[in-house]
């Protein structure tokens, strides 16, 4: 069949049909498709995030027993030895760190900004920690402390504190250079530092000292330290079920940060599983639009058909036409569709990162396969409908 020929007979099929079925039906394979492979993509990610693996610093947790009357009234509550063995003897709890705070008076003061404010420190072994800090050490005799600040501290003070007392915001690395008196007393001693902040914490909401500082501020100012209040854990997978069951069952509180709840992952779960029912759905109603635009095309063509038949064309060649229109057609749709993902995709990067979230850039290699696997079968069970169409005027 020449050039000229096929444009004749592509001609006599296409003029003068309507064209606003077929656009119905392209805009609606485009949302099916694109809700379908999306809400795949987006339930993948959140698979990642509920097992952990989108964000390994939210491996770490941070947990307290629950505050009691008793409490109220002067007890101390705290984990024991025997609390913390039970603890490590726990197969999805890779290590435990005890927090040491201050059993000592502690005060900051700057000359600069014109403040003065009590203070609590903490203290974690250095192996939970999330800032590389190499001049986070302190040995005796040293004058200058070195501190670790949450980066929610940094921004209460910023949006909280600075406003309220007229006080100017800080930024990072200003707040490095500020200059700090830390005084401690207790034990009829009282002794003065300077204090310099090195680092600001992801994962920690705490004002943390250097262990040794710690250590021999408790030992001269304080008593005997008690058992620690609160514990860094080092989870497998912080959602865990096993884990859950034993917060639960031991009436402990967990910090968990940016983790994704269990509660919230199940919800959101169902909420994929509708919108993948609702793709599916819209996609399936657009191929059904497409058969019925491509059989309602044959069905009006049907005297130009037979009488392209009759003049000795073959119903393959007639058949070959529409399917070719109909796969470029379609092609363009996936075309369109992918495209829309990447772009999305870019922005989803964006964000997660910007919420403290890691995950891989590009589709996973899921959703291109399910995506070309959706449309190879449908672009087959339609050229094998237009075939059948045809051939039934022979």
């Amino acid at each position: 069949m020449t050039n000229k020929t096929r444009k004749i007979i592509q001609k006599i099929l296409w003029d003068g049909k309507s064209k606003w079925l077929l656009l119905g039906a392209v805009l609606g394979t485009f949302i099916g498709l694109f809700l379908l492979l999306s809400t795949l993509q987006f339930y993948l990610d959140v698979q990642r995030l509920l097992r952990g693996d989108a964000n390994p610093g939210d491996q770490y947790v941070q947990i307290n027993k629950k505050v009691n009357l008793f409490n109220t009234l002067g007890v101390k509550s705290g984990f024991t030895e025997a609390d913390i063995a039970e603890l490590e003897g726990k197969p999805f709890i890779e290590s435990v760190g005890k927090f040491t705070a201050n059993d000592f008076r502690a005060g900051a003061s700057s000359d600069m900004l014109g403040f003065y404010t009590e203070l609590f420190f903490e203290t974690v072994p250095n192996e939970f920690l999330d800032v590389d800090e190499p001049s986070f050490r302190w040995s005796e005799g040293q004058k200058q402390v070195p501190v670790l600040i949450s980066k929610d501290y940094l921004a209460l003070y910023n949006f909280g504190f600075a406003p309220s007392q007229g006080l100017p915001q800080l930024t990072p690395s200003t707040i490095g250079k500020l200059n700090m008196e830390i005084t401690i007393s207790g034990q009829g001693h009282k002794q003065s530092f300077n204090g310099k902040i090195v680092g600001f914490s992801d994962r920690i909401n705490s004002i943390l000292v250097p262990p040794d500082f710690m250590v021999w501020a408790n030992a001269n100012f304080g008593g005997e330290p008690g058992p620690p209040s609160r514990l860094i854990l080092k989870l497998q997978n912080p959602m865990s079920k096993d884990f859950q069951s034993f917060l639960k069952e031991k009436g402990y509180e967990v910090s968990t940060g940016r983790l994704i709840g269990s509660q919230f992952g199940v919800l959101l779960k169902v909420v994929l599983t509708v919108l993948w029912a609702m793709g599916l759905l819209i996609l399936s109603l657009s191929m059904l639009v497409f058969v019925l635009n491509f059989q309602l095309l044959v069905a009006q063509s049907r005297p130009e058909i037979r009488l392209l038949l009759e003049t000795g064309h073959y119903p393959a060649q007639i058949s070959g036409l529409l399917s070719k229109r109909f796969s470029i057609q379609f092609g363009g749709v996936l075309m369109l569709v992918f495209a829309a993902l990447l772009a999305m995709r870019f922005w989803q990067v964006g964000y997660f990162e910007n919420q403290g979230f890691e995950i891989k850039t590009g589709l996973d290699t899921i959703v291109w396969v399910v995506g070309l696997a959706f449309c190879a079968v449908l672009l087959l069970l339609n050229i094998a409908n237009i075939r059948r169409a045809v051939a039934k005027l022979t």
